[in-house]
């Protein structure tokens, strides 16, 4: 099987807590800019994610920034 590999924009976190008890909840969508996933939105044109994190994790995404998700078949 295939990887896809999709570009998407960290469109919204919302922080609550402190300390130990901090989470962020994170959004994220598709980025079309400049033609990114050209390829596989022909067949899925949408993308939505969103994920918890806890403490420090939280601080690994910023609103408006971009990453690069990947979708590997499992082994196992």
């Amino acid at each position: 099987m295939a990887t896809v590999t999709a570009k998407v924009l960290c469109r919204q976190k919302v922080e609550t807590g402190e300390g130990d008890a901090r989470q962020a909840l994170v959004s994220f969508e598709a980025d079309y800019q400049d033609g990114r996933n050209k390829e596989w939105s022909i067949y899925t044109p949408h993308l939505a994610l969103s994920m918890t994190l806890k403490g420090a994790a939280a601080d690994l995404f910023e609103p408006h920034q971009a990453y690069t998700l990947t979708f590997e078949p499992s082994t196992d």
